[in-house]
């Protein structure tokens, strides 16, 4: 496995995941476990969070990150979200635009979060 792929593998994983929970069927999805109504908007931002975050954690070592890369990780990440929003239905799930908005919403705290860790980090 070569040396960036190491690198990255965490955030593959993570991906991997998001992919997996986004085109999962809707009848597979288990029901009756909500803690709170909308929960799922909750799961959203924080999958797209950690696929911010830990994208932009994983490539501090070989790149500078400046903040026009975190708004770039954001922005990719944004429309990965939107991409796979609009693919949903090719899994029998419904597109929604509140699920693009907390996916954006998830990215843009992992980018700020990542600016926040990475500025106090050097301290």
């Amino acid at each position: 496995m070569g040396i960036r792929l190491k690198q990255y593998l965490l955030t593959i994983i993570w991906f991997c995941g998001v992919l997996f929970a986004s085109f999962m069927p809707s009848q597979n999805i288990p029901t009756g476990f909500t803690f709170f109504p909308n929960e799922d908007k909750v799961i959203h931002a924080c999958m797209y969070l950690g696929l911010a975050f830990l994208f932009l954690f994983n490539s501090r070592k070989t790149m500078a990150v400046t903040p026009t890369k975190i708004l770039f990780v954001v922005i990719v990440a944004a429309i990965i979200g939107g991409a796979i929003e609009l693919l949903q239905p090719i899994a029998e799930r419904t597109c929604d635009s509140i699920d693009f908005l907390a996916n954006c919403t998830g990215a843009v705290v992992g980018g700020l979060g990542f600016a926040i860790y990475n500025r106090y980090r050097k301290i």
